[in-house]
């Protein structure tokens, strides 16, 4: 059957008459994201925002894992699935299978239906739209910024329906129908004047005058109390037309100004009209994308009539060239409608690359000409001024939209005095004092997904060009990281030139980069716009920013960023903070600081730039010192080896947390200048290489290059401990393989060797046979040479294990008895214990279970003599595959049991995935089919995590 999927109302899905089960409220919370944004990815970071807006808990990412994995089971079926694409998690369903899509469908049916003159079949259509609300969207369900934003976007359109319908039947005749329908729209929504409108009219039309002027006086004292406004230009015009019995000019103001403006026509009884300015310039064309941001500007808009004592302020921020004028622009032309007393519109020029930002007293000077105010009439400073401009504003519903705003001391003196009006500002700062003082609510704006991103060049470029060439459009976007600006001059040139194939301009961009996103017009010049975002830096800050261009990971705490600079923490924090609130920078999780890839290349050129340059106006880098000034090269060499220092040493002193029993690597001490501040816990180990893991393996390419050896081979030692224990195969065998050549590069031997014996472990554990074969055979080679039994003992070991997952049993056992001989012989009992455990292992594979317990038995004794217990999960993990098999099922529940907590204790994710697996298989043995399921879910969300 398929699927239903209602969200009007509480969150529900069906198939047929059966309504299926959604699992706990986060879960049911996820489900609501992926309907909202039906058949377009969403990463797990959006997630997370949306199910712990405030404080995030480290199990996070898990849990998430986990609501997806029970959730694709819950929907797969005809019509409906859940799947992974572009890094993120898709819900493909039919739109007519959502009841907001079939709300929206049936609305614009109306809509149309209205515009064409046909008003019965627009009031059926709008009839079939409310039917199918159940409640309050979304019901009953915990939401965050985007749901809440969605829910709001909804309910305003559903409001603006029941007056749709109700108008249509009021032109038709039927007004004895709607009386009592306005009267509780009226009583829910008594800030919407349309609504008051509507019923006036209605009990007009309906003989009954007195009760209209009755509810004209209602609405008066609402609006008073709540707004402290009076009623606006077309209530009071209705308010006269019952006055004077004039049914001409009641029909007339029936007219629905946003769908009919030419409808409405003049009335005898309307008032001299105020000017009505509309400044706002031309919107985007081919505008695309941005849905959840419209949709929170939309619930702004919501919030605005719910909130009659404030004014909202929407504060839209982000980096240069990602839209920000044009989000803002597009939003206030669709909503131009919801603003009857006027648009007002100002570049503030915060950040023009002449450096002479517009004055308070420029802006309100235009704002006041714009309002009608002759030049005899303006005053001449600046509070003045603005008194008048709040004096005019008083009362009116206007929006008024701050483009480009250098900081809140510029946008202050603009902002209206008395609630009613919207102000949206938009500014590369963040603004953290507007959001802090006046109480702006912040909407950082982000750069394109790939489908928006392709979405954009088709409109500029054509579907038909688009569609010929995927790949080099699948390049395109890739190369300009999302960047609306960058985009739009790559579809500019490629529109401009239709003789050059797609695949010419993906081309010049990889060889040119920056260079090739350069347009006619300095707007256009993705460099130069950077650059004026620079140039009003701090020098502690620009000086980041540059050095910014050497770090090699995606992201960068403030004690790295201390190191990078070679300066305190808090001087670190107050450059990364204005590198921020500039939108240089991004804080995309707390304490995790990335920069754009495009940003990137531009702070790249900084650092490579002559000390004594200075940016030019066009933000180029070079120029007429590039000859022969004193380089920046020294500062980003001294740079990269105090950020090198700060990884080796926090990743060693986490490394000994996770694994104590290993053999600290001998460290040079720490360059001056490195920030140091290691882990104290296991758990913040495991929370330190998780954060910083991208970085490590990005870390060890920058330092072969630069023959930096003393670094490469401590990071690969140290990460051993986390990415084997985490399941991060594939970056452990890329850390490792650098390691190889850094002691190929450097002839020690013995570091060969141990990259070998890593490369053996991290092969077989991606299931590359003949690749971990070659490094086992080369390992035990040169173990041997260098007269190393207790290494060639552990090299068996792994070889054994990599065999076993082969199904090679007999060849492992040989691997294992062998290790066991070189352990006893160098007299390493933790060795013997973990031989005696493969060993047993082994055994048990082979079908011997009673072997398998001799030798696990033996070990766990060992262990527990030797003083380490912690390590015996694996042990205890063989004997509960024995007692299950020789059908003591209770003694293999609780060794299975007893092995979790210590893997789960030592953060041991792989090994925690495959315990819950056999433990689930037990407990189906046992009859406990339930508890069973859940073992299996957890492991499930465990790789699932594991394989991102």
């Amino acid at each position: 059957m398929e699927i239903d999927i209602r969200v009007l109302g509480a969150l529900e899905l069906r198939r047929g008459d059966v309504v299926l089960d959604l699992g706990t409220p986060k879960q049911r919370t996820v489900l609501a994201l992926l309907v909202v944004h039906a058949n377009r990815p969403v990463t797990p970071a959006r997630l997370v925002e949306e199910l712990w807006p405030v404080t995030v808990p480290n199990s996070a990412a898990a849990n998430v894992t986990t609501y997806l994995s029970r959730l694709r089971r819950a929907v797969a079926g005809p019509g409906c699935s859940l799947d992974r694409r572009d890094g993120g998690y898709v819900l493909r369903v039919r739109p007519d299978a959502v009841d907001a899509h079939r709300f929206t469908d049936e609305a614009e049916r109306g809509d149309a239906a209205w515009r064409a003159g046909v008003p019965e079949t627009a009031a059926h259509h709008w009839r079939s739209a409310l039917a199918g609300w159940r409640g309050r969207a979304l019901d009953g369900l915990p939401t965050g910024p985007e749901l809440d934003a969605a829910r709001a976007e909804w309910t305003e359109r559903r409001l603006a329906v029941v007056e749709h319908h109700a108008r249509a039947r009021l032109r038709l005749g039927r007004s004895a129908e709607v009386v009592a329908e306005l009267r509780r729209h009226t009583l829910a929504e008594p800030l919407r004047e349309t609504g008051w409108l509507l019923l006036m009219a209605a009990l007009w039309q309906s003989g009954h005058p007195a009760a209209a002027l009755d509810a004209y006086e209602q609405a008066r004292a609402v609006l008073g109390d709540q707004l402290g406004v009076d009623p606006g230009p077309r209530l009071r015009s209705m308010h006269q037309a019952i006055l004077a019995a004039d049914d001409g000019s009641v029909r007339g103001l029936l007219a629905d100004p946003a769908e009919d403006p030419a409808a409405a026509g003049p009335t005898r009884s309307a008032p001299a009209q105020r000017v009505v300015p509309a400044q706002l310039p031309l919107g985007v064309p081919g505008f695309t994308g941005r849905s959840a941001e419209l949709a929170r500007l939309d619930a702004a808009l919501a919030r605005a009539a719910a909130q009659p004592a404030a004014v909202v302020i929407s504060a839209v921020s982000g980096m240069a060239g990602v839209g920000k004028t044009a989000l803002a622009l597009h939003w206030a032309h669709r909503r131009s409608a919801r603003f009857p007393d006027g648009q007002l519109y100002v570049n503030l020029r915060g950040f023009d690359p002449t450096g002479a930002p517009a004055s308070p007293a420029e802006a309100i000077r235009g704002f006041l000409d714009a309002l009608g105010v002759t030049a005899a009439r303006v005053p001449d400073g600046l509070e003045a001024r603005a008194a008048l401009y709040r004096t005019l504003l008083a009362g009116r519903r206007m929006l008024v939209l701050l483009d480009n705003a250098r900081d809140a001391d510029q946008v202050r003196t603009l902002l209206p005095g008395s609630p009613g009006c919207l102000v949206v500002v938009t500014s590369r700062s963040r603004l953290p004092d507007l959001v802090a003082l006046e109480g702006a609510e912040p909407l950082l704006l982000d750069v394109l997904d790939r489908d928006d991103a392709r979405r954009l060049l088709a409109g500029r470029i054509g579907h038909d060009r688009v569609s010929a060439e995927p790949t080099a459009i699948d390049e395109i976007v890739a190369d300009c990281a999302g960047l609306p600006l960058a985009l739009a001059v790559v579809a500019a040139r490629a529109a401009t030139n239709p003789q050059f194939t797609l695949s010419r301009f993906a081309a010049d961009l990889r060889a040119a980069g920056l260079d090739a996103l350069t347009a006619q017009g300095r707007g256009t010049d993705v460099r130069a716009l950077f650059s004026w975002s620079y140039r009003q830096l701090p020098p502690p800050a620009a000086r980041l920013f540059r050095l910014l261009g050497h770090h090699p990971g995606p992201d960068v705490s403030p004690p790295a960023a201390a190191s990078l600079a070679g300066v305190g923490l808090s001087d670190a924090v107050a450059s990364l903070t204005d590198l921020t609130r500039a939108n240089l920078l991004t804080e995309h999780a707390p304490g995790r600081y990335a920069l754009h890839d495009l940003l990137r290349a531009y702070a790249a050129e900084l650092a490579a730039a002559p000390a004594d340059d200075e940016v030019g106006a066009d933000g180029m880098v070079g120029g007429p010192a590039a000859a022969g000034g004193s380089r920046r090269d020294v500062d980003g060499a001294a740079a990269l080896e105090r950020l090198l220092d700060h990884y080796v040493h926090t990743a060693c002193a986490a490394a000994m947390l996770l694994t104590p029993h290993r053999t600290p690597v001998a460290l040079d001490p720490p360059a001056p200048g490195v920030y140091l501040r290691p882990p104290t816990s296991a758990d913040e180990a495991l929370a330190w290489f998780a954060a910083e893991r991208a970085t490590l393996v990005a870390a060890v390419e920058p330092a072969a290059a630069r023959g930096l050896h003393r670094y490469t081979w401590p990071l690969a030692w140290a990460s051993t401990a986390f990415f084997a224990r985490q399941g991060h195969h594939h970056e452990w065998a890329a850390i490792q393989r650098a390691a190889l050549r850094a002691a190929e590069a450097a002839g020690d031997r013995v570091r060969q060797a141990e990259a070998h014996r890593a490369l053996l472990r991290a092969y077989g554990r991606l299931a590359r046979d003949t690749e971990a074969d070659q490094h086992a055979e080369r390992a035990l080679a040169l173990f041997a040479e260098l007269g190393d039994p207790r290494s060639q003992a552990h090299t068996h070991v792994n070889l054994a294990h990599a065999l076993s997952h082969r199904g090679r049993h007999r060849d492992a056992l040989h691997h294992n008895q062998r290790a066991l001989q070189l352990y006893r012989a160098t007299g390493d009992e933790l060795g013997q214990a973990e031989a005696l455990n493969s060993v047993g292992w082994q055994y048990g594979l082979l079908g011997d279970h009673r072997q398998n317990l001799a030798y696990t038995r033996e070990a766990l004794a060992l262990l527990h003599r030797i003083g380490a217990s912690a390590r015996a999960a694996n042990t205890l993990d063989s004997m509960g595959h024995a007692h299950h098999h020789l059908g003591d099922l209770d003694a293999a529940v609780s060794c299975y049991e007893e092995a979790l907590a210590l893997v789960r204790a030592a953060g041991d994710r792989y090994n925690e995935a495959e315990i819950r697996t056999h433990l689930a298989d037990a407990l189906d043995a046992a009859g406990r089919p339930d508890t069973a399921r859940e073992q299996r879910d957890q492991a499930e969300s465990i790789l699932a995590a594991l394989s991102r």
